[in-house]
């Protein structure tokens, strides 16, 4: 029920915004929203790569530091959401330097 909220939400507000960029004359070809729709993939694709990578070498940090150390450190630590977010950061800025690259 919650994901169906959530999903709702970000369907109104899609909605909402291309409609006010086709009032506003900012709405653009139809290949250029399927061009969009094509790089979001590829950004959650990238987000879901770095997150993997993320949470492993959490993990083998997390190990190393615990058979190094007197220390006990959790493997919780990288089970925090914001970590998601940081690798959506990362994907976003990989992406965009990756396609600036090419393009220059």
């Amino acid at each position: 029920m919650e994901a169906l909220f959530l999903l709702s939400l970000v369907a109104a507000t899609s909605a909402a915004a291309l409609h006010l960029a086709g009032r506003r004359g900012g709405g653009g070809a139809p290949g250029a929203l399927r061009e969009a729709l094509l790089h979001a993939l590829e950004c959650m694709g990238l987000t879901i790569v770095f997150f993997g990578a993320n949470l492993a070498l959490g993990a083998l940090l997390t190990l190393v530091v615990r058979a190094l150390t007197p220390l006990f450190v959790s493997l919780y630590l990288s089970a925090d959401v914001s970590l998601l977010v940081l690798s959506a950061l990362q994907a976003l800025v990989y992406q965009r330097w990756r396609d600036a690259s090419s393009r220059g």
